[in-house]
């Protein structure tokens, strides 16, 4: 058969996962034009029809894998058939390059080395070896070579480790998925990849250390491809860090019982994949571990500081303390080794979820000056798909008829997300899950279709229907989902059901142009239904997400005031929002009796106090009120504040927007030098609607 390039290889898995695929729709996603997807299925039919199978049947509009011809995919790629003809691109040769030279660091390598296992000239090869050579010049390593020692990595070990890591989790958590690893072990190892991944299962599972299935992957990729390399001396790692309390922690018997196992002995490589695993493991705030009183310690703070800035009450408190404590533990560890994160849904959370993403990154700001170091997008993004989920309102509605399972292989937050997204597309529906994917197997209720985030072969073997999905969507891709399960397009990848349907026909009537009955049919069962008002409820109302212009106005403005106490300045500062029946007055005695219990919440930086309380409490619309003291005055006797910005929230949604922009307003000094100068408050709002 021919060779399997990763244009194919790509190709194939979509019809896999979607035996009926628009070409526009294939197009979009593998982002090819016409002529190159033409020019692949045109070679999967020839390969189709080599195996005496039908091949692939385009209407005009639609691309038509048929049953036989998915199950045999299925074994194909399930299998390592597809390693003995799949041929690489450059993109995954220099990957390899680097892979061959970081894995075989003990062992001789030479041009013929390279040019047997990468198939490819000897011109090519040194051609693709430069461009290897020239981004590892980057980050300060160089690819040597002698006679008596071939080809060799030189440069700062944790470099060459970052970089091994950075490449395995850029892989996992992309299309890719591990097919270039996978294929690299079946050329290069001798390791039984299964039962080696089921030993550090058993390992986890003994010493009670909760890994995400995503995370177990990423763990158990990396340390094969590390074991070759953890016996090497690495005394600069050991005397950078103090690791007392290391010693006391079940990570670290972990890490030597493991290393045991494939007869590695090290107290370097027993540190090293110590505190690599307290940067991956979920953190269980009931376990008092060794470093619990540090982390917990930095939990409160970012805890308080999101309610401060976010006008957000939390209720149930130790919960959501739980929560945040088992996601930030790792992020620490991973901000102390300076361990590489990937998070692919950054961009999309980002551009999701703008405003949270912003307060998130605010509340941040004095932990990251504990590291010395800005806190990478990546993590504030996590930070933010957490905070989502707890804010998120979880509505439970009354479901009849069909039953979804939920495959996320991708811990807490995205878990929590993708449950509410699907919840708020299909309220009609039942959802089981989030769960892992070995759950599946073990589920004893029926369902009727499987949505994952990760695309996995194993899936498809239930013979459910499966729907991948991103935990945050586009507008677009919701439509297109719910046009998918609506539709029921999977159900028409039966094609001998189509078949069946057209002989009816022509039983009973003349049929003078057969291909255009057979292309009209399918244009028509294909054609999508108007969505419902009901399925469109996800989508946030535009009118719901308010600016800070929006809720605020000259009238809440107060100038150069003077008061006798804290207490006195809160109902000043609360004035104009109680005139505006915004706020009533048992409002701003909660924010008061709060304070005498929980101390100043409501301070969120120097002399700025952010007060508020919970919509229940008194709130009925949303507002802000900004009142500047003449002087400083001391809450409870100790903190001082003279910016007071008294916020009304009516949930934990509309007014995001509004505190995102307040903000980034506190971020600049001159706003408070303009609430200081200014001479009335029209001036004031003028300034603040202009800034933004």
């Amino acid at each position: 058969m021919q060779k399997i390039d990763q244009r194919t290889k790509h190709v194939l898995i979509k019809l896999i996962e979607k035996p009926v695929i628009s070409q526009k729709n294939l197009m979009g996603q593998l982002r090819l034009s016409k002529v190159q997807i033409d020019y692949v299925i045109t070679k999967v039919n020839e390969w189709l029809v080599d195996e005496a199978l039908p091949p692939v049947w385009f209407d005009g509009n639609y691309y038509h894998l048929s049953d036989i011809g998915r199950l045999f995919l299925v074994e194909f790629f399930s299998g390592d058939q597809v390693y003995h003809h799949y041929e690489m691109d450059i993109e995954e040769r220099k990957k390899y390059i680097y892979l061959m030279l970081f894995y075989h660091c003990e062992d001789y390598l030479s041009v013929n080395h390279f040019l047997e296992v990468l198939d490819i000239g000897k011109t090519t090869f040194i051609n693709d070896l430069k461009k290897v050579e020239k981004e590892l010049e980057t980050i300060g390593v160089e690819i040597n070579y002698d006679r008596k020692n071939g080809y060799s990595l030189s440069g700062d070990e944790s470099v060459l480790r970052y970089q091994l890591m950075k490449l395995v989790l850029e892989d996992l958590r992309s299309d890719n998925g591990s097919f270039l690893w996978d294929y690299f072990l079946f050329n290069e190892s001798s390791i039984e990849k299964d039962k080696m991944f089921q030993q550090i299962a058993m390992e986890l599972e003994r010493y009670s250390i909760v890994l995400v299935e995503n995370r177990l992957l990423e763990f158990s990729y990396m340390l094969i491809f590390l074991l070759p390399r953890l016996t090497k001396e690495w005394s600069e790692f050991y005397d950078r860090y103090n690791f007392q309390t290391f010693y006391q922690t079940k990570e670290y018997v972990f890490s030597q019982s493991l290393l045991e196992k494939f007869s590695v002995e090290s107290k370097y490589a027993n540190l090293y994949i110590c505190g690599w695993m307290l940067g991956m493991a979920i953190g269980n705030a009931d376990e008092k571990t060794p470093d619990y009183s540090i982390i917990n310690e930095l939990v409160e703070r970012i805890f308080d500081r999101f309610e401060q800035l976010s006008g957000i009450r939390f209720k149930e408190k130790a919960g959501v303390r739980k929560q945040l404590y088992s996601h930030f533990r790792p992020a620490y560890y991973r901000l102390f080794f300076n361990l590489p994160i990937i998070n692919p849904l950054n961009e999309k959370i980002i551009k999701e979820y703008p405003d949270l993403f912003q307060i998130v990154k605010e509340t941040m700001k004095p932990i990251a000056n504990l590291f010395g170091t800005l806190i990478p997008d990546e993590e504030i993004s996590f930070l933010t798909m957490h905070f989502a989920s707890l804010i998120n309102d979880n509505d439970e509605y009354q479901v009849k008829r069909k039953v979804g399972i939920i495959v996320c292989p991708n811990g807490i937050g995205s878990s929590a997300i993708i449950y509410n997204e699907l919840k708020n597309l299909f309220p009609e529906m039942i959802f089981i899950g989030p769960i892992e994917t070995n759950e599946i197997y073990h589920k004893k209720q029926d369902y009727d279709m499987i949505f994952t985030t990760v695309p996995n072969m194993r899936l498809y073997s239930l013979k459910k229907p499966v729907y991948t999905v991103n935990p945050i969507m586009s507008i677009d891709e919701k439509y297109g989902l719910v046009l998918e399960v609506q539709n029921g397009v999977r159900n028409f990848s039966n094609e001998s059901s189509f078949e069946v349907f057209l002989s009816i026909i022509n039983k009973y009537a003349d049929v003078r142009d057969e291909n255009g009955l057979r292309k009209e049919l399918m244009k028509e069962i294909r054609q999508p239904k108007p969505l419902s008002r009901k399925r469109n409820r996800s989508s946030q109302d535009e009118d719901n997400d308010l600016s800070l212009t929006d809720i605020l106005s000259p009238a809440f403005i107060q100038l150069n005031l003077s008061t006798n106490s804290w207490e006195e300045a809160f109902y000043v500062a609360a004035t104009p929002l109680i005139e505006s029946e915004i706020v009533s007055r048992r409002y701003i005695d909660k924010i008061i009796q709060t304070t005498f219990e929980e101390g100043p919440y409501m301070v969120i930086s120097d002399l700025v106090a952010l007060p508020h309380a919970r919509p229940e409490d008194g709130a009925e619309k949303v507002g802000l009120g900004i009142t500047v003291l003449k002087n400083p005055i001391k809450i409870l006797g100790k903190t001082p504040m003279k910016y007071i910005f008294t916020l009304a929230a009516v949930d934990n949604r509309k007014h995001l927007t509004a505190l995102a922009e307040l903000v980034t307003l506190i971020d600049q000094s001159d706003f408070f030098e303009m609430l200081d100068s200014v001479q009335s408050s029209e001036e004031a709002y003028q300034w603040i609607t202009d800034f933004l």
